[in-house]
């Protein structure tokens, strides 16, 4: 089934979800469908593209973080696999 998905920015490799969608939903981008890997929540991220270990992760337009291990198109892109240091707090010496 055709899933409701935005691209926020055209730099984007990600897609934001509209609704929630099953492993073998599908949801239309400008380089074609993807179909969904797994299940992925309203208003998680979708990769557009397969993506390499340490590759960006770009939504508005910006990096958002970076990707912790490879993972193929029509990917939910959480936390568990990819890591941001944004926010975090950082060590002094």
């Amino acid at each position: 089934m055709l899933r409701r998905s935005h691209i926020v920015d055209p730099r984007d490799n990600v897609a934001v979800l509209y609704e929630n969608a099953g492993k073998g939903d599908s949801i239309q981008t400008p380089q074609g469908e993807i179909v969904l890997q797994e299940d992925i929540e309203f208003a998680h991220k979708v990769a557009m593209v397969d993506l390499k270990e340490n590759e960006a992760v770009i939504k508005y337009g910006v990096e958002i973080g970076r990707m912790n291990y490879a993972v193929a198109k029509g990917t939910w892109i959480h936390s568990h696999n990819m890591s941001c240091i944004r926010g975090t707090k950082k060590e002094t010496k």
